[in-house]
């Protein structure tokens, strides 16, 4: 191990030690449900579908609805699937685990993913500072400072699409400076993989992505101008170059965009239809003045409120783009176009969100522009310098510049660690009393705070404001759960490994050593036991975590009945669900429990108003022989329970059992009965107190099977009318000819 890598790796370690044991474990808004749901599907049943939250689909905001209707009338997310479907593999280990009976929530696992996605994205700074020529230390410096002190942290603990985004869009630059640099035209593969994963992630990104091309472009051309040549008359050699270099890039893009409009095509009928609601009012229609100021300077989400340190990325602007014009220019480009995009989007703030999460993405281009200042803070605090005999801190030398960089950064810390701590959804809510949505125009569903005399609700206040009121009641930890319960091997241990994480990154940092020279550091199983620490970080923390009463308790009300369908399951049903309020508890445990991948279709109770839902339980029916139904805190045989009825009328119920609060019932389909012919009775019965009834035929399957539900159809005729309900009592008799079921 090198001591650059051991560097790189100590700064992963540290991240994803902060990271796992800041983290909630929890959803926080829909959007992580959709593309969490994609990534159920895919791994248990090799389909794409969201029909886990259909309930979603009726609700009362457009910005609400997190996918559309398919072709076949099953629920899709409108996010792009990109980091939906690298979250898979994941998944499918945590499954692995779980299959091998350890106790791991796949859920609250699979939430993180975007923590190794963050701090893959700080390594992958780190290497774009040492391209553009800083030192390790310096480029160490930026990393840590886009990890800790910008909005990529919050977004770490979120299932959302946008530290992908940030990563794909660095590896796109960050593969077309080094083919700059070095002429290898392999790096352009790297930057045309990073292209397609940031299309496939956010569609509107490929506008980035054209002008990151554009600076490729562009510094081709001064190269080749640089060289003498001329760029118009083009050499064999070099015309070759160019040529590997464009179908390195190409290609992988070109796999990417197909593999997008092929997604589509197969769940909308057309490649370029991808789940917006562009004729519901989603579209780019917000007053470019206004989307400016929210995201830029409103209380509400303006960037430089949730990262402070941005403004000194802004005032180091200057000098970054003196020493890499290029760079300087494209970074700026890409972020002002992304800026005026999301400024035009009709959801600018990006409803429930912390700060403008559309922006995030910028951050790692905006941590890469303080790299003057973080050189010159790098060599004061090493007392680095011509004619040092020693190397000991110059604080003097930090000068204006690095104090207001040290001040900046560390109020930015403040700010993200205030984001972590509690939950930023509580002040959101919060919010929406004080700012009432006019439900006239649901599309203006927010944003309260705009103007600057608003400062005092801005969320930056607020999550200080929900500390001093209530930490507990109001807490975001996986640790300390919002009753005051703490995990305290979880807390005592990840703080452990965080100290010994940071103490490594640190001693590295320090170290009198360079490239090549591993002076002042620990020996190699040291070094190798420091960075693998958040590796048993992350399996205490997945052994703790699941014990939280938000995903229920072993053998109790929700998770007993997991349990059970899973006990008696054999890939022969569905389960579908009236509980939109306890979704994550099949999320987390059911892939685990069930070896095979049982298909839910979560309504809310009236949800069978809507004819989409009625063809989507048709085909349940035809398709399964079985399905499970769940429902939460409703009684039952509730008239407003739309499915449950719906259910009574078209299948055959056999169980009724409650869990708690739960309850769970078991049907047969008609599938069972296609080929059953029907049995003549002519049987003329007179009930006590009912009219003359008489029994025409009958049918059963002809074959019976332990554990499953046996449906059976009877047609009969009153002969008069009837004032009494009509109880029948069915018998499944063995050849001995007592009673097997009843």
């Amino acid at each position: 191990m090198s001591f650059r890598t051991y560097g790189i790796l100590a700064l992963v370690a540290l991240l994803l030690s902060v990271y796992t044991l800041s983290h909630s474990s929890k959803f926080h808004i829909v959007d992580e449900v959709s593309l969490f749901a994609v990534t159920e599907s895919l791994v248990l049943r090799g389909e794409v579908d969201t029909n886990a939250i259909a309930w979603t689909q009726w609700v009362n905001s457009p910005g609400e609805v997190l996918g559309a209707f398919g072709v076949d009338d099953e629920v899709y997310s409108k996010k792009g699937p990109a980091p939906a479907f690298l979250a898979a593999p994941w998944y499918w280990l945590l499954r692995l685990l779980a299959r091998l009976d350890i106790e791991v929530g796949l859920l609250q696992g699979t939430l993180l993913w975007n923590g190794f996605v963050t701090a893959a994205t700080a390594a992958l700074l780190w290497l774009t500072g040492l391209r553009l020529g800083y030192r390790d230390r310096t480029a160490g410096l930026l990393a840590l400072l886009f990890g800790l002190c910008t909005i990529a942290w919050p977004y770490a603990n979120q299932f959302l699409g946008e530290p992908l985004s940030a990563f794909s869009l660095l590896l796109c630059f960050y593969g077309l400076l080094s083919w700059l640099r070095t002429g290898n035209a392999l790096w352009t593969l790297a930057a045309g993989t990073g292209a397609g994963l940031a299309v496939a992630t956010v569609a509107a990104h490929g506008v980035a992505v054209a002008l990151l091309v554009l600076y490729g472009i562009a510094g081709a051309w001064r190269t080749t101008s640089r060289q003498g040549a001329n760029p118009f008359s083009a050499s064999g050699a070099r015309l070759g170059g160019w040529m590997g270099a464009l179908l390195g890039f190409v290609l992988p893009l070109v796999v990417a965009g197909g593999l997008l409009l092929w997604y589509n095509q197969m769940r909308f009928g057309h490649p370029f239809e991808t789940g917006y609601h562009f004729d519901s009012g989603e579209g780019f229609s917000t007053p470019l003045w206004q989307g400016l100021w929210g995201l830029l300077a409103s209380p509400y989400r303006g960037v430089f409120w949730f990262t402070p340190l941005f403004i000194a990325s802004v005032a180091a602007w200057p000098a970054f783009t003196r020493r890499h014009r290029l760079e300087g220019v494209a970074t700026a480009a890409v972020s002002l176009a992304l800026i005026l995009l999301y400024s035009l989007w009709w959801m600018w703030w990006a409803g429930f969100a912390w700060g403008p999460r559309f922006l995030t993405p910028l951050a790692p281009f905006w941590a890469l522009w303080l790299a003057p200042w973080a050189d010159q803070v790098t060599a004061a605090l090493r007392g680095e310098g011509p004619g040092l005999a020693r190397r000991r801190p110059r604080l003097r030398a930090l000068g204006a510049r690095g104090w207001t960089l040290l001040a900046l950064a560390a109020l930015s810390f403040l700010v993200q660690l205030s984001a972590v701590t509690v939950n930023w959804v509580n002040y959101e809510i919060y919010l929406r009393s004080i700012y009432p949505t006019d439900w006239e125009n649901p599309l203006a569903y927010g944003p309260p705070a705009q103007a600057l005399g608003d400062l005092l609700h801005s969320p930056v206040v607020g999550q200080w404001e929900l500390m001093r009121d209530n930490l507990i009641a109001n807490t975001d930890l996986a640790w300390l759960w919002s009753d005051g319960n703490i995990q305290w091997m979880l807390a005592l241990f990840g703080t452990a490994v965080l100290l010994t994480t940071l103490f490594a990154y640190g001693q590295w940092w320090w170290s009198p050593g360079q490239e090549g020279d591993l002076c002042g550091l620990p020996s190699a199983p040291v070094r190798w036991l420091a960075v693998l620490l958040p590796v048993l970080l992350a399996a205490v923390w997945l052994v703790e975590v699941g014990r939280n009463p938000h995903y229920g308790e072993p053998g109790k009300a929700y998770r007993a009945i997991v349990q059970e369908i899973c006990r008696m399951a054999d890939g022969d049903e569905a389960l579908v669900t009236v509980a939109p309020f306890a979704y994550q508890i099949p999320m987390n445990w059911l892939g685990g429990e069930c070896e095979s991948g049982l298909p839910i279709f979560g309504y809310a109770a009236n949800s069978m108003e809507f004819p989409e839902a009625n063809r989507v339980l048709e085909q349940v029916l035809q398709r399964y022989n079985r399905v499970w139904f769940v429902t939460g805190g409703l009684p039952a045989n509730d008239p407003e329970n739309t499915v449950e009825r719906w259910l009574a009328d078209h299948a055959y119920k056999a169980n009724d059992s409650w869990y708690d609060d739960f309850r769970l019932l078991d049907y047969a389909t008609p599938r069972l009965l296609d080929s059953a012919p029907y049995s003549p009775l002519n049987i003329t019965v007179v009930g006590s107190g009912t009219s003359q009834i008489t029994l025409l035929s009958a049918r059963v399957p002809t074959l019976a099977r332990a554990g499953r539900v046996l449906p059976v159809e009877i047609k009969y005729r009153l002969h008069d009318g009837n004032q009494y309900d009509l109880r029948w009592f069915v018998q499944l008799l063995r050849p001995e000819g007592y009673a097997a079921a009843l």
